[in-house]
């Protein structure tokens, strides 16, 4: 089973909209996803909801009920996980192979192709058993100073972790997220990520875009509200990129 896990331990790091996104174009490339949203905010919905989702009542048998309470069909080929937004469960005991013993169980893999998971902004135990998970471990970032240094450790802690056999991860990717290319200071620091990491390392830039936001507000993946704008341009060569 693939797991791919969105991570950074820092807010506003478009991972939701990453998810929600990357869901989206890989359904339109007939991969079978489900998304969990192991954020107790809850916004994997927000970012699906418009597409016609509905309860589902013939995947019940998924047995993760600490990281989620149901199922939903958003779409052909994508369900996402709908959270309990008033239980954070950051206190809860969770050991560090429950998720991954979840998506490579035979519930799962009989139904989907790929398992995408939504991170919170915080060092959890629901963290930790994402990035354990995790066949791919994707960090977002905007090319920054500041978001450079919390790339650097998080990759410094992921790539230990995978040293040691704790995680289970073979990629371990950039993603480049409102990305500005007329201002120096991204130019910059996108070179530098270029030259320490390898352009293997990097993946495609999501450029900022309006349209991503407002896809958004309008609860639905930016492919589906504007098609044509750079935002789903830009997820496109992204979806083209894993999948490949």
């Amino acid at each position: 089973m693939r797991v791919i896990t969105v991570a950074n331990r820092k807010g506003g790091t478009a991972k939701t909209t990453t998810v929600v996104n990357l869901a989206y174009g890989f359904a339109q490339a007939n991969k079978r996803v489900i998304v969990l949203d192991l954020d107790n905010q809850g916004h994997v919905m927000h970012g699906l909801k418009a597409l016609g989702c509905v309860q589902q009542s013939d995947i019940t048998e998924l047995p993760l009920n600490t990281f989620f309470t149901s199922i939903v069909k958003c779409a052909d080929n994508i369900y996402a996980t709908d959270v309990d937004t008033c239980n954070a469960n950051t206190n809860e005991e969770i050991t560090l192979d429950v998720l991954r013993n979840w998506c490579d169980s035979e519930a799962v893999t009989k139904h989907f192709d790929i398992v995408l998971i939504d991170t919170p902004p915080t060092l959890s135990p629901q963290l930790m058993a994402a990035l354990s998970a995790a066949t791919d471990i994707i960090i977002p970032a905007t090319p920054l100073p500041l978001a450079s240094d919390g790339v650097q450790k998080l990759l410094n802690a992921c790539r230990n972790a995978m040293a040691e056999r704790k995680f289970r991860a073979t990629k371990l990717t950039i993603l480049p997220v409102m990305v500005e290319q007329n201002l120096k200071l991204h130019r910059q620091e996108l070179s530098n990520w270029y030259g320490r990491y390898g352009r293997s390392k990097v993946l495609s830039p999501i450029r900022k875009s309006i349209k991503l936001a407002e896809a958004f507000a309008e609860n639905k993946p930016v492919f589906a509200y504007a098609p044509n704008s750079r935002g789903a341009h830009d997820y496109t060569e992204l979806c083209k990129q894993l999948i490949g």
